[in-house]
């Protein structure tokens, strides 16, 4: 697009990051339709043809968005999509939990908002990390979500992602069962209800619970514990935004707030709803063999893709540092921490993020405990 003036530098910047964002989206078919509207003559100006642009270019955004949101989990190492997945480092921590949508599928998909180093990639699901040499292969893992807190200085409710071994030799209704029990065992507000019976169908998850569960703070809370279920039973199933059916039995509200008259998705759920930070590997409570090199593998929004970590043993540090992540907040990258062979005994590895604004303050953090013998 070119002008009849000089630019300034400041229109010089926006227009080289919209070039930049927009060469990055993927976008579906409806761009066409969007690019097809805005080449209709018009008479305007110069000014409010530059505003168009930008118009167009948000669009095209968040169209791609909804793609991304819509995208499984990579079993087993996703989620955004999820997860996106996904969250934020420097920005203030949402008051909101995520919203479960019905099953039609949405046009447009919530994004982070705070300013960061690497433009997302709507077009694909949250990086998927390759199994650690002590992490269990696709076939013998199974990707569990849970409610968990944040950590850090907000520590907001959000979505943590787990394993849990299994056979993978399970019927597919038998895996999401197995799942989805985990789930519910690990989400204080779902304890003491089972998973009754699970029906998957080409276009549907139905999962059939023993009862609504314990009645939640807020319907934001209920919503959160329902998308924890939603999430790990499309991310067994591993078809996409399949539609998630979930029944109590005796009736009443799921979690004292959500209603069962409709089918949920996650493709609703804003990125802040997860976690900022998940270690999929070590899994929490794994027992290593002394004979294997240690990684630990993860995904963050980071502030400049920057992730501290340290290792403990009982009270000492072993070891400490940092490492950079695929890509910086507001997307949600993968990394990973080599620690080589350790002796013998109980860790606790740490990874966190701390405030770009003073280098001390922790946004968000994770902890997960193993053994090595």
């Amino acid at each position: 697009m070119t002008t009849q003036f000089d630019q300034s530098s400041t229109e010089r910047e926006l227009r080289e990051a919209l070039a930049q964002r927009a060469a990055e989206v993927h976008p579906s078919a409806r761009l066409d339709e969007i690019l097809r509207a805005a080449a209709e003559p018009e008479a305007v100006n110069v000014r409010r043809r530059w505003l168009a642009g930008i118009g167009i270019a948000a669009a095209a955004a968040t169209v791609a968005g909804a793609v991304w949101a819509s995208r499984p989990d990579s079993e087993p190492t996703l989620p955004a999509n999820t997860p996106s997945a996904t969250p934020t480092s420097s920005a203030p921590a949402p008051s909101a939990s995520p919203s479960i949508s019905p099953s039609a599928s949405p046009t447009a998909s919530p994004s982070a908002s705070q300013p960061g180093t690497t433009a997302p990639t709507p077009s694909t699901s949250p990086p998927a990390v390759p199994p650690a040499p002590n992490q269990p292969t696709s076939s013998s893992a199974l990707a569990i979500y849970r409610v968990g807190t944040n950590g850090g200085s907000a520590n907001r409710p959000g979505l943590v992602r787990e394993f849990k071994a299994s056979g993978g030799s399970a019927t597919e209704s038998t895996r999401v069962s197995t799942a989805v029990e985990e789930s519910l065992r690990r989400t204080d507000l779902w304890r003491g209800v089972t998973i009754e019976d699970v029906t998957v169908t080409s276009g549907r998850i139905t999962l059939e619970l023993s009862g609504p569960g314990s009645s939640a703070a807020s319907a934001n809370a209920a919503r959160l514990g329902v998308s924890a279920l939603v999430w790990t039973a499309q991310a067994v199933v591993g078809r996409g935004d399949v539609p998630v059916q979930i029944t109590a039995a005796g009736g009443g509200r799921l979690l004292g707030h959500v209603a069962t008259t409709s089918t949920f998705t996650r493709a609703s759920t804003p990125p802040e709803a997860l976690c900022d930070i998940w270690i999929d590997a070590p899994s929490p409570g794994a027992s290593l063999r002394g004979s294997n090199v240690v990684v630990v593998r993860g995904q963050a929004v980071a502030w400049e893709a920057n992730v501290e970590w340290e290792l403990r043993s009982g009270d000492s540090t072993v070891r400490e540092g940092f490492t950079t992540a695929s890509v910086g907040a507001p997307s949600r990258g993968t990394f990973s921490i080599d620690l080589g062979r350790l002796d013998a005994g109980s860790y606790a590895i740490r990874a966190f993020t701390t405030s770009p604004e003073d280098g001390a303050r922790v946004l968000a953090e994770r902890v997960v405990t193993f053994t090595v013998r």
